[in-house]
């Protein structure tokens, strides 16, 4: 991985007034960069930049799922008989991660695992669960139409819905980037006085960043500021693996320079933990049985504390030696959607 030296850009950053930083109302005031990054060349470079690793899956019996998946299938109107539930192991972490999948999804398990994999530990370790819908959205009410008919991928508190051809880690990582804003740094904010459900992106330390730059890293930045926390997580990822960093992408980064240095300064050492293995993990959501929502239940077959049965009593199994890292509660239902380009 390439590194840079930030400690310069974030003293810098942090001398900008308050008064430099008000955006618009619904969206930041300054451009993007130019020439814009490309998202295709991206994904390429990152399926390079971060290999999969190896994977062990453990299907779930069959009508039994998270709480998570039944939730999301029918706010966004399938039946979640047709999904299956896959947890899947990585050699960094002693917890698994449950994704759950649509039959119709073009995704493929194989792909699924490899993806997810390939996605830092210190950044996966936020994740609780992977919901893969197929392409044929449909809205469940008038008021949800647009929404939902425009998403490509969201994230509601740390569970993470993608529909298909958006299953890459350009996306993941912005969506990702979203659950670390809501939760990576709440005890420091709670020092600081903020609100516990307050994203970092909403804070001083995020917006006097954008204050010194010129510019958003790209057009989706400028919807808010946690679009634009998001997008330059996503891109700060190259600047880290690209020899280059993200001078291979565009010659305007530097437009954008500070909020990418600020980025890796309060989250580098949270995405890449010296050791290489999780320091915690956000809890799956609780098993149920198709139909009945018998929330809490094991799934027969599973021993006692197994990470398929999320028991009350412990949800990664005996003497795992993981923390779970806890979703604000304020933040669970909290939903980022992301439309694509």
């Amino acid at each position: 991985m390439r590194s840079s030296s930030l400690l310069p850009l974030i003293t810098l950053c942090l001398t900008i007034s308050s008064s430099q930083l008000l955006p618009r109302e619904d969206q930041l005031s300054k451009p993007s960069i130019d020439p814009p990054f490309s998202e295709e060349i991206q994904d390429l470079h990152l399926r390079q930049d971060f290999p999969p690793q190896k994977w062990i899956p453990e299907r779930w019996p069959r009508g039994w799922l998270p709480l998570s998946c039944v939730q999301e299938a029918e706010y966004n109107h399938f039946d979640p008989q047709d999904f299956r539930a896959v947890d899947v192991w990585f050699r960094d972490c002693k917890v698994p991660w449950t994704v759950c999948r649509h039959r119709d999804s073009d995704e493929s398990w194989i792909n699924i695992f490899n993806t997810l994999s390939a996605v830092p530990v210190g950044m996966r370790q936020y994740i609780s669960d992977v919901v893969l819908l197929p392409g044929d959205v449909k809205p469940i009410s008038d008021s949800e139409e647009k929404e939902v008919l425009q998403a490509a991928a969201y994230t509601r508190g740390a569970v993470l819905v993608f529909t298909p051809d958006y299953f890459k880690l350009g996306v993941l990582f912005h969506e990702i980037t979203h659950i670390l804003d809501t939760t990576a740094l709440r005890r420091f904010l709670l020092s600081h006085s903020y609100n516990i459900t307050t994203p970092f992106s909403e804070t001083k330390f995020w917006q006097q960043a954008y204050g010194n730059d010129s510019a958003v890293p790209t057009p989706y930045s400028k919807a808010s500021w946690q679009e634009d926390f998001a997008d330059a997580g996503r891109w700060a990822m190259s600047h880290y693996s690209r020899k280059r960093g993200l001078a291979e992408y565009s010659l305007g980064w530097k437009r954008c320079r500070t909020q990418i240095a600020a980025f890796q300064a309060w989250m580098g050492g949270i995405i890449f933990p010296r050791d290489g293995k999780c320091t915690g993990k956000v809890a799956g959501s609780k098993a149920v049985r198709v139909g009945k929502y018998v929330v809490g239940s094991r799934p027969p077959g599973r021993t006692s504390g197994g990470s398929g049965g999320r028991s009350e009593k412990s949800r990664y199994g005996s003497g795992s030696g993981v923390r779970e890292i806890i979703v604000p509660l304020g933040v669970q239902n909290m939903m980022f959607v992301y439309h694509g380009v």
